[in-house]
């Protein structure tokens, strides 16, 4: 490979020319680093790829395990780039005002974990409410709908780590009421923002990188 990148560099430098020897290295130093730069570009190229192939791969996994609950409207499944979505209506991990997964959420839930087993992704779990405030059987463990929906995130990342997923990947986020993917006007959309998000994300080391 270097006695190749070298002819290339000589026949760019015999059409160009050059007036002395030391312009003429200094021209070789200068070209020899740009192509090492493309070759680094093209295996970083190379390398994302394989990112987004691999992500493509736990996507399919994913669908493959949760189709049930997928053809039933409870489960959606979302790339976009390097970030795949699994996200799971509230109702089918959790009764209304609790953080306690039901016996049916688990059983989800074991599939997602078979799902994501050996991945080195970040995996973050977001909690979602829709805007109906706290009531006053459970303010007292509940004071608003963060302390909720951030305990029902922390449950589902207790009960992967316990069914397998590597819990250095982990990571749990409760956002309240504040992120919804439809307007709370109605009980439908409303249902549809409460939620559990299972996201996986670019790699810990990537991220410190960028």
């Amino acid at each position: 490979m270097r006695r190749t990148t070298l002819g290339v560099l000589v026949l760019a430098l015999g059409l160009g020319g050059c007036a002395t020897s030391e312009e003429c290295k200094k021209a070789l130093q200068a070209k020899d680093a740009e192509i090492r730069s493309l070759q680094a570009e093209r295996g970083k190229l190379k390398t994302d790829e394989a990112k987004v192939d691999e992500l493509s791969n736990a996507n399919r996994t994913l669908s493959r395990e949760l189709q049930d609950e997928i053809a039933k409207g409870d489960v959606t499944i979302a790339q976009l780039k390097d970030r795949l979505t699994v996200s799971v209506v509230q109702e089918v991990l959790f009764h209304s005002g609790s953080a306690e997964i039901r016996a049916d959420g688990k059983k989800v839930l074991d599939k997602v974990a078979r799902g994501l087993k050996g991945t080195d992704r970040l995996i973050m779990v977001e909690g979602h409410t829709d805007d109906v405030p706290i009531g006053p059987k459970i303010a007292e463990k509940f004071p608003t709908n963060w302390e909720l929906s951030t305990a029902r995130a922390t449950t589902v990342v207790r009960y992967l780590q316990e069914k397998g997923v590597a819990p250095k990947h982990l990571g749990a986020a409760g956002f309240s009421e504040y992120r919804p993917v439809a307007p709370n006007d109605s009980d439908r959309n409303r249902q549809k923002n409460r939620r559990i998000d299972i996201v996986l994300t670019p790699e810990l080391q990537e991220k410190k990188a960028a």
